[in-house]
């Protein structure tokens, strides 16, 4: 299948010279060259709020904002604050909701904070509060027991609407987690799944077929498509999810329509 309309909810285009990824610049442009014709309609573009820095945590934020309101919205905002920073982190949060962030993003390896600290619960609940999912990077090689954090935290906080951004990496099977607590009616099915960077790593190889079941598992309706840009070529990450195995069907949710109800706030 060649897919048709696309959402990317996952890039991080440079904003700031303080926010680049790579080696080389990335800026929003250079991610509007790379997905030309490839179907893609919007982008969420992220921030990563650093530690202690208000400042620069605000910079970036309005940033972002401002990214918004170019290329005929094509990016949509997805602001950061550190759970580390408090009051002053809630108080950013309201900020930037009012002013129009569509998810927040929260990054444990680079923000370096322990998705079970009471912080992190504390400001995914405001997020809640006012509205916002939270993007989460939702792989750590450090922590093993990360998965088991972020059941505990849908549980805490269940109002809660979670992303888990690049499925657990290589320990995609402890998604099944999210099928047995589907059988529950306590269980909201408030979590979703971003495959960015991971579809990309097992496309073309032996778990491929793996990943697409434990996926099917957990219910395709709660499956994303992102490219990671710039750490992923979104040409490259188009074509990899692609050819993992999902059905036309499947892939129109994955590559559009899910994440168009998300941001539309109807959880399908």
């Amino acid at each position: 299948m060649t897919p048709g309309r696309i959402i990317d909810t996952h890039t991080h285009p440079m904003v700031d010279e303080r926010h680049q990824v790579l080696a080389d610049p990335h800026p929003p442009e250079d991610y509007l060259e790379k997905a030309a014709g490839l179907g893609i309609e919007r982008a969420a573009a992220l921030v990563i709020a650093p530690r202690g820095d208000l400042e620069l945590t605000r910079a970036l934020n309005d940033a972002v904002l401002a990214l918004g309101a170019l290329h005929d919205g094509f990016f949509f905002p997805v602001c950061s604050v550190h759970p580390a920073d408090g009051q002053a982190a809630l108080e950013e949060l309201e900020r930037v909701a009012g002013a129009g962030s569509r998810w927040l993003k929260l990054h444990p390896n680079t923000q370096d904070f322990d998705v079970a600290d009471p912080a992190v619960t504390e400001v995914v609940a405001k997020a809640a509060k006012l509205g916002l999912p939270v993007l989460f990077d939702a792989y750590s090689p450090w922590d093993p027991g990360q998965p088991g954090k972020f059941v505990k935290l849908a549980l805490a906080v269940p109002e809660a609407r979670l992303i888990l951004a690049h499925a657990h990496g290589p320990t995609f099977s402890s998604l099944l987690v999210y099928e047995i607590l589907a059988r529950y009616p306590f269980w909201p099915r408030r979590v979703w799944i971003d495959i960015s960077a991971t579809a990309s790593l097992l496309e073309g190889g032996p778990y491929a077929e793996q990943f697409v079941w434990v996926l099917r598992k957990v219910g395709v309706d709660r499956v994303l498509f992102g490219s990671d840009y710039p750490l992923d070529d979104p040409r490259v990450a188009v074509a990899a999810v692609s050819r993992l195995g999902f059905d036309d069907a499947e892939l129109s949710a994955v590559f559009h329509d899910n994440a168009a109800r998300l941001l539309d706030g109807d959880e399908g």
